[in-house]
C-alpha cells in the first residue's frame, strides 16, 4: 500500500504540532488560573466592601480597568510579529474594546453609577463579549498578515459603532431588557454558563495544540460567566462585576505572554523545515540538560537517506527539501511516543529511545524503514520514492556516555551503508576509558 505526503501543514502550523500524541497543550494551568482571578474578586469585594471603600471602586478599580484594557490592545497587536496568530492579534483588540466600553460607557470613574446608560446597555454589552470570544474560536489561526490585518481594520470599527450606538440610541438596546434576572428560576440568568460550557466544548475542539491558547480562551469566559452570574447575589455598586471586568483583561494579557514565551521556546527547539526538533535541542539531549530520562538502556538510532544527493542534483532542492519532510514526518508518525526525533545534520536524523533496549528498538525501525521505503513524495517534477540505512546502539552500562552510544550508531550506520543501504544494522557500544587524573 502505498502512502501519499497530501497532509502537508501550513508552514507556521508546524510549532504547534506535538510530538507525542498523547500530549496536549490546551492549557490546564492557565484555566486553573481564572479560579484564582475569581477567588481574589469574592475575597476583595466581600471585605472590602463598597460603603467603606468607595474611592476605590469609585475611582481607582475603574482607572485599573482602564489601563488593563488599554494593555489589551498593544498586548494583541505586538503578539502578531513574534506568535502570527490571527486568535491573539484579534481577541486582544476586542476584549480591550468592550473592556472600555464598560469603564468609559458605563462605569465611568468619579461616578458610583452611570445611570444615564440605557437599560439593557450592561446585558447588550455582555452578548457582545459573548458573541466575540465564541466568533475569535472559530476564526483561523494562521493567515497571511495582510489579511489579518484587514479583518482586524473592519471588525474593530464596527464594534466601536456598535458600542456607541448600544450606549446613545436607548431603542437599540430594548431586546437586552428581556435578559435581566431577578431569581435563580430566570432562563436567562444562565446564559453565562451556556457560553462558558460552549467556549470550553469549541475551545477543546479547535485549538488544544496551539500552546494554551484554549485554556486562556476557557478561563476568560469563566471570568465573564462568573460576572455574569454573580451580579445576582450582588448590588449596590456590583463590586463583583467591577473586580472581574478590571481582571479579565489581565488575565488575558497575562495567558497571551504565557502563550508567546512557550510558541518563541517551541520554535527555538524546532527545525523551520523538517518539523522535527532541532540540533540544538539534540545537543541539549547530548549534554544531559534535557527532561528526558537518559539512564540506561538508551537506545540511540542514525538515519540517513540514501543517495539523497542524488535527488538535489537531479530534481533540485525544493524536491529534496519535500523528500527530507516526508521521511521525517514519516519517522515520528512511526516512533513517537517511544522515540524522540531530532535533526542532527543534513539529511541525517537522530532518534532518541528512553528506557529502550536494541531488541525492543530494531523491530520499530525496521518497520519505519519499510514504511518509508513505500512513501512517495509528490514534487514538482514527479513521485519520487527514497530509502534510508539505519544504524543503533544502546547505552547498557554506567560507564558510557551518550557520544559513546551515538558513536557506536554511527559506525553501524556506516555498515548498514556499506551492506547495500536501505536496512538496519546495530553495534555495540564500548564504554568510555576512564579520566586520567
Amino acid at each position: 500500500m502505498t502512502a501519499k505526503n497530501n497532509d502537508k501543514p501550513s508552514a507556521m502550523r508546524y510549532y504547534y504540532i506535538s510530538m507525542n500524541p498523547k500530549k496536549t497543550h490546551w492549557g490546564l494551568f492557565p484555566f486553573l488560573g481564572s479560579f484564582v482571578f475569581i477567588g481574589l474578586s469574592i475575597f476583595l469585594s466581600l471585605h472590602y466592601q463598597p460603603q467603606f471603600n468607595t474611592y476605590f471602586y469609585r475611582s481607582v478599580l475603574p482607572f485599573i480597568g482602564i489601563v488593563f484594557s488599554a494593555l489589551s490592545f498593544f498586548i494583541g497587536h505586538f503578539s502578531y510579529p513574534r506568535v502570527h496568530n490571527l486568535k491573539v492579534y484579534l481577541i486582544g483588540y476586542l476584549a480591550g474594546l468592550t473592556g472600555l466600553g464598560y469603564f468609559l460607557l458605563y462605569r465611568f470613574p468619579g461616578m458610583i453609577q452611570y445611570s444615564q446608560a440605557p437599560e439593557g446597555f450592561l446585558s447588550a454589552l455582555y452578548m457582545l463579549i459573548f458573541i466575540n470570544v465564541l466568533s475569535v474560536l472559530f476564526v483561523p489561526s494562521f493567515v497571511k498578515y495582510r489579511t489579518a490585518k484587514h479583518i482586524v481594520l473592519a471588525v474593530v470599527p464596527v464594534e466601536c459603532v456598535v458600542l456607541l450606538i448600544f450606549r446613545f440610541s436607548p431603542h437599540a438596546t430594548v431586546w437586552a431588557r428581556a435578559l435581566a434576572f431577578q431569581g435563580l428560576l430566570d432562563p436567562s440568568l444562565y446564559l453565562g454558563m451556556l457560553f462558558f460550557l460552549l467556549t470550553v466544548s469549541i475551545s477543546v475542539w479547535r485549538i488544544q495544540d496551539e500552546f494554551y491558547l484554549g485554556g486562556i480562551f476557557a478561563g476568560t469566559a469563566l471570568l465573564y460567566c462568573a460576572s455574569w452570574t454573580m451580579r445576582i447575589y450582588f448590588s449596590s455598586l456590583d463590586p463583583i462585576e467591577l473586580l472581574l471586568f478590571a481582571g479579565a483583561p489581565l488575565f488575558l494579557e497575562t495567558g497571551i505572554l504565557i502563550h508567546w514565551f512557550m510558541r518563541m521556546e517551541h520554535r527555538i527547539a524546532y527545525d523551520p523545515l523538517l518539523h522535527i526538533y532541532n540540533r540544538d535541542y539534540c545537543s541539549k539531549i547530548i549534554s544531559e540538560q534535557s527532561s528526558l530520562n537518559l539512564l540506561s538502556p538508551l537506545s540511540i538510532a542514525m538515519v540517513d537517506i540514501d543517495h539523497f544527493k542524488n535527488v538535489n542534483d537531479t530534481y533540485g532542492h525544493q524536491a529534496g527539501d519535500q523528500v527530507l519532510y516526508t521521511v521525517a514526518q514519516t519517522v515520528c508518525r512511526e516512533v513517537v511516543p517511544d522515540g524522540v526525533v531530532c535533526r542532527y545534520g543534513g539529511e541525517e536524523l537522530i532518534i532518541f529511545f528512553p528506557q529502550k533496549n536494541i531488541k525492543q528498538v530494531v523491530p520499530l525501525v525496521e518497520k519505519m524503514r519499510t514504511t518509508i521505503e513505500k512513501t512517495h513524495t509528490k514534487t514538482a517534477k514527479k513521485s519520487l520514492s527514497v530509502t534510508v540505512s539505519c544504524g543503533i546502539s544502546c547505552r547498557d552500562g554506567a560507564g558510557q556516555s551518550i557520544m559513546d552510544v551515538i558513536h557506536a550508531a554511527d559506525k553501524a550506520l556506516y555498515k548498514a551503508k556499506e551492506g547495500g543501504r536501505n536496512q538496519v544494522k546495530t553495534a555495540k557500544t564500548a564504554t568510555s576509558a576512564p579520566k586520567k587524573k
